[in-house]
């Protein structure tokens, strides 16, 4: 392999994020990246152990006279969010990424996201496994899967199947080197069908595509006024569809890829009831009208306010459209609450309730005919009963933009617990201490409104002392995502301190 990035320090950790990064590994698809951490742990004569769900626990014994160390659990995750740009070809289920390193130290990968958030993690862990630290405690390290989506591999871990010891835990899954987190918000995801009639139609078309706002994470970034492309979609074709006196309806409407991602795009196609070519373009010229108005909204941010708009006539085809499902979908996307919901009264600038509306897509059948339209959402909050009342929420949203229909479905799934601050932590308090020490820097300690695995493995390992903390990365799961080569080095070897000096508290 002709590594990049081995040139970067420390080496042995860049050699292992090549060597992740050159596996495809997106949620969903980790079994060969797991069965290459777990080859790599046999390999150094390590107990290992892969569960049914891919999640891969590997001991390493504690140096030699430290056995009466408790154990620390070093934790991260296997998956990556797949987002590219629309030009890009890549196939995240065949293909490595290209990583580059730009002008400023840090590492990206072109045209897609690069899988720091939570690469980098399992690069760390490996090479502690490697070449650990002297002396050090026994390490448990557990590589999870499919946090992305739903945290599922943390939902499926046995701590009971490898007969975990540890009581204090790292999670390596955080994107500041000066912040240490000690809270994160729970979360639930929630898929809305609504069915709608399929009908031949003939006539004239119109493509209707926004593109090029600038995303973001639905959980720390949700606070930053990042435009949700569907909502900005929908809007414009609810104000279009609201004056204008041609009739249309949907053919097909999608964006968005990942629920817990912000989207940046979407797309729809419409069934214009005219055959006049004047009148489409007029058409055309109020959504392009509709779009300009949206960007000269105060609630754009710069950074979307560039977004593209096209509107453009495609060639008379056959094809099917939905009437009976045009204005119950578009009502949805009109009313569907997305952004941040309630701000934490007690914690000034804490996110404390949000939704994302992530993906939204046309469901067809084996004749291509449109047979429903699938809504994906993301709700994050600490509190149960933001949880609880989403659920009502999203379900009467869903019963009320449904009628008309046959029977909307409603999947309330993935929920997961969140994770309270700890006022005693002596992890925590190990960590800032060093940090302090090495660099002269003390961390600062929050919680965050974004899910981490933490809340269910505490959930599964009562009484465990958790930190989470990680490297400088930007603009996580999107293409635009780069992380830090100097940060990841002096984490790297705060990181190596802190598990030298728990051998001595």
């Amino acid at each position: 392999m002709n590594y990049k990035l081995i040139c970067c320090n420390p080496p042995l950790v860049w050699k292992h994020f090549e060597d992740i990064c050159a596996i495809p590994h997106g949620s969903g698809n980790e079994e060969a990246v797991a069965i290459h951490v777990e080859q790599f742990a046999k390999n150094l004569g390590l107990f290992s152990h892969r569960d049914s769900a891919n999640n891969v626990f590997v001991r390493l014994p504690a140096t030699a006279g430290y056995e009466h160390i408790p154990a620390v659990m070093l934790q991260g995750h296997l998956d990556m969010v797949c987002e590219k740009d629309s030009a890009s070809t890549h196939d995240f289920t065949t293909d490595g990424l290209d990583l580059f390193i730009d002008e400023n130290g840090h590492v990206g990968a072109r045209g897609t996201t690069l899988g720091g958030d939570n690469g980098i993690a399992v690069a760390m862990m490996m090479a502690l496994l490697e070449n650990p630290p002297m002396p050090h405690p026994t390490l448990e390290c557990l590589f999870t899967v499919s946090e992305e989506t739903g945290l599922e591999g943390a939902h499926a871990f046995d701590p009971a199947e490898v007969a975990v010891t540890a009581k204090t835990m790292i999670n390596v899954d955080s994107e500041s080197e000066s912040v240490v987190t000690a809270g994160c918000a729970g979360g639930m995801r929630t898929d809305i069908t609504l069915p709608v009639v399929p009908e031949v139609f003939k006539g004239t078309q119109v493509m209707v595509a926004v593109d090029g706002f600038s995303g973001g994470h639905s959980g720390v970034e949700i606070h930053e006024g990042h435009t949700n492309a569907i909502k900005a979609l929908g809007e414009i074709l609810n104000t279009v569809l609201a004056t204008s006196p041609t009739q249309a309806y949907l053919v097909e409407i999608g964006g968005g890829g990942k629920d817990n991602a912000i989207p940046r795009d979407a797309t729809a196609i419409l069934a214009l009831q005219t055959q006049d070519m004047t009148e489409a373009e007029t058409f055309c010229q109020q959504i392009i009208s509709a779009a300009e108005v949206l960007r000269g909204q105060p609630n754009i941010i710069l950074r979307d306010q560039g977004f593209t708009c096209q509107a453009v006539v495609m060639p008379t085809t056959a094809t099917y459209m939905f009437a009976q499902g045009t204005s119950q979908t578009l009502a949805l996307l009109q009313l569907a609450r997305d952004g941040v919901l309630a701000m934490n009264a007690h914690v000034k600038g804490m996110v404390a309730y949000s939704r994302n509306m992530g993906i939204v897509k046309t469901l067809t059948d084996d004749h291509g005919r449109p047979v429903a339209v699938k809504f994906s959402f993301s709700t994050r909050s600490a509190c149960e009963g933001h949880l609880n009342s989403a659920e009502r929420e999203l379900s009467l949203l869903a019963s009320t933009c449904g009628q008309g229909l046959s029977t909307p479905t409603v999947h309330h799934h993935a929920r997961y617990p969140g994770w309270d601050y700890a006022p005693l932590s002596p992890i925590r308090d190990l960590w800032l201490a060093t940090s302090q020490e090495m660099y002269g820097i003390l961390p600062k300690v929050e919680a965050i409104h974004a899910g981490l695995e933490c809340g269910i493995l505490l959930s599964k390992m009562p009484g465990m002392d958790i930190i989470s903390v990680g490297p400088d990365m930007w603009d996580i799961h999107t293409p635009k995502e780069r992380l830090s080569i100097e940060s990841t080095a002096k984490l790297y070897a705060l990181l190596r301190e802190v598990l030298q000096k728990y051998c001595n508290m």
